[in-house]
């Protein structure tokens, strides 16, 4: 067993909406287990959202969320690490986003609000499976609850994607990470707990070195992933720029990519 954790992105990686997971990528996870592996779900998404398909399809232990705000138990939902964007920073990105017209989404102590409701919104909902409400003035509830926020969302067209990722990714630098999980979802974080930091502070936990552990996922909110002296995969149709950081491309999702590379090298 050449890697004693994999650390897998969720949607398109090992499944989809709403709580998709084949069977026989399962049944690779637990021969994994059985052999002493351990198997860490690391998303963007809220725990609320992926603790229930984690628990529909028998994982236990712990699942990092909200791109690594969040390490919490898969069973009981306690948190061993939590953290966010700074408030004064995310309330000022939120300013910055409302200035320029988008629907802001804002994910804070696994809850879900937003500025408005629109289609967006709703197919946020849908797809993530929790239900949120409006909030107007979010930078104002931000400043004056002392809000810890997780992540600030901002759903778009495709087509217009490329240019808000650069936009905001100029503006917000070294405070703030700026990515995507999805062809139409921009994604803010601190960047102080991203996807590969909470990964590194969960294989402490277990005893595990950097080395040891492969990771794979499928767009720009896994990037982190590929910092950190990780074993680092892209799915094969991923990102390109996960795919041109990675240290190595396998299968498109649709040929089951975290199957493949626990049969590869850990079973």
């Amino acid at each position: 067993m050449k890697y004693k954790m994999v650390v897998s992105d969720f949607d398109w990686t090992l499944g989809n909406s709403p709580d998709h997971i084949e069977e026989s990528t399962v049944r690779a996870i637990r021969a994994y287990e059985q052999k002493g592996g351990i198997f860490t779900v690391c998303t963007g998404r809220l725990y609320s959202s992926i603790a229930g398909i984690l628990k529909k399809h028998g994982f236990h232990g712990f699942v990092i969320a909200c791109q690594g705000a969040i390490i919490a138990d898969i069973d009981t939902g306690e948190r061993i690490y939590s953290d966010g964007i700074d408030t004064a920073v995310a309330a000022r990105a939120v300013r910055a986003l409302r200035a320029d017209g988008h629907t802001v989404l804002l994910d804070y102590d696994d809850r879900l609000c937003y500025t408005e409701s629109t289609p967006y919104t709703d197919a946020y909902e849908r797809l993530a499976g929790i239900s949120g409400y409006v909030r107007e003035d979010l930078a104002a509830f931000i400043e004056e609850g002392g809000v810890v926020v997780q992540k600030i969302m901002v759903m778009c067209e495709a087509e217009d994607l490329a240019g808000i990722l650069e936009k905001y990714g100029k503006l917000f630098g070294g405070d703030l990470l700026v990515n995507s999980g999805s062809k139409n979802l921009v994604e803010i974080v601190s960047a102080k707990c991203s996807k590969g930091i909470s990964t590194l502070h969960l294989a402490e936990r277990y005893g595990v070195k950097p080395q040891e552990i492969l990771a794979v996922g499928d767009s720009t909110n896994d990037l982190s992933l590929t910092e950190q002296g990780f074993h680092s995969v892209s799915v094969g149709d991923g990102s390109d720029a996960l795919k041109a950081a990675a240290d190595e491309i396998t299968v498109p999702y649709a040929e089951k990519p975290v199957e493949v590379l626990l049969k590869k090298y850990c079973l």
